[in-house]
């Protein structure tokens, strides 16, 4: 422990790593093969590095994990041709203004046919 310029108590830090401390080597997976994950479920991976996999889980979206970090139970090998991903699309601003003229347009014929 020691003070820092303002006083304050400080410790220092060392970074502690055990003789028997080796790095684990990361098992990079495959497109499109089908993991069980034990929060998530069943997904798909979408893409996988050193760093990071991405998953898309049937019940849960795509989900993004620390490839080193993650824990999942492999169920199908990788097709030989990746399946294309089904992309989400928000609606375009126009839609959804279109949509709410829509329900105006609605809310006052059915006002205007009750007077």
């Amino acid at each position: 422990m020691f003070r820092s310029a303002n006083g304050s108590k400080k410790f220092a830090r060392k970074s502690f790593k055990p003789a028997s401390f080796k790095e684990d080597t990361v098992q990079v997976m495959q497109e499109g093969q089908t993991i069980k994950h034990q929060v998530y479920g069943l997904g798909i991976v979408t893409s996988s590095d050193q760093e990071r996999t991405a998953i898309d889980f049937d019940d849960h979206g795509a989900k993004l994990f620390v490839t080193s970090m993650m824990t999942a139970e492999l169920i199908g090998e990788a097709p030989a041709v990746p399946p294309k991903t089904k992309r989400r699309r928000k609606a375009s601003t126009a839609a959804k203004a279109a949509k709410k003229a829509a329900a105006v347009a609605a809310a006052t014929a059915t006002a205007t046919a009750r007077a």
